[in-house]
């Protein structure tokens, strides 16, 4: 799970928390064609401890198209947002809406058909909660010490949490038998079903925190504005009694 590139759901998330989308779709893009190269030696060095290394097998294709799936998109909606501005909006508010329930019905269908992986340990729960958490809070954490901005922290932070899952399920229905396969499974279901969890919760707590702030924020400002324009109404009615009288 841990060698898996990111996947294509920290894009839809980053933008309903305002991340920069630049930085959430180069960071995908790297991850995916580094993995290339970067998947066998890491699964080389992590599984030789504990499986013949040529066990695991690698769906270079199933890399292809998750790159293809992300790129392809991007150019086109580009291409778009160049062109029709206007209506690139439009289609970003619809195309996110729907990235979102896509998410959620992935994960759904991948725990209905695999649902004899349900019998899981407490171990594995753990773990599985453990690991996108601390995603999350060292990739915004690493990103705060680097000095970058608040929304950036966001995009890091939400890069570095999720996997790709559904590349990692792939890797384990191709390289274990079916009877290791509703155990080898589980945790990937796992690692999907809480990542897009604490995704939930971080999209929340920046919803909540946004409407409360900035309303706060947008109310001092107008109330500053209105003193402001209240003074400088008093000055130009002072200003206008001086003129008066000196012409007098």
């Amino acid at each position: 799970m841990g060698c898996c590139p990111g996947g294509t759901a920290s894009n839809v998330i980053a933008y309903w928390v305002d991340g920069d989308m630049d930085l959430s779709i180069s960071m995908t893009t790297c991850s995916t064609v580094l993995a290339m190269g970067m998947m066998p030696l890491c699964l080389f060095i992590y599984t030789k401890m504990w499986t013949d290394s040529d066990a695991v097998v690698l769906p270079y294709d199933s890399i292809g198209i998750s790159l293809v799936a992300l790129v392809v998109p991007v150019s086109f909606g580009m291409y778009v947002n160049y062109k029709w501005p206007s209506k690139a909006k439009l289609i970003l508010k619809v195309g996110s809406i729907v990235g979102a329930v896509l998410i959620v019905l992935i994960a759904v269908v991948g725990g209905i058909l695999y649902r004899g992986s349900w019998t899981i340990s407490p171990k594995l729960w753990i773990i599985g909660t453990i690991f996108p958490a601390a995603g999350y809070s060292l990739g915004f954490i690493l990103a705060r010490i680097a000095g970058l901005t608040w929304h950036r922290c966001r995009t890091v932070s939400l890069e570095t949490g999720m996997q790709n899952s559904q590349l990692c399920s792939t890797i384990v229905q191709l390289s274990f038998s079916s009877e290791q396969l509703e155990l080898m499974f589980t945790f990937p279901l796992i690692y999907s079903i809480f990542q897009l969890l604490f995704a939930g919760l971080i999209l929340v707590g920046y919803r909540v925190y946004r409407r409360r702030c900035v309303k706060t924020k947008t109310d001092v400002e107008k109330t500053e504005e209105k003193e402001d324009s209240k003074s400088a109404s008093s000055q130009a009615q002072i200003n206008g009694g001086f003129v008066s009288n000196e012409t007098k």
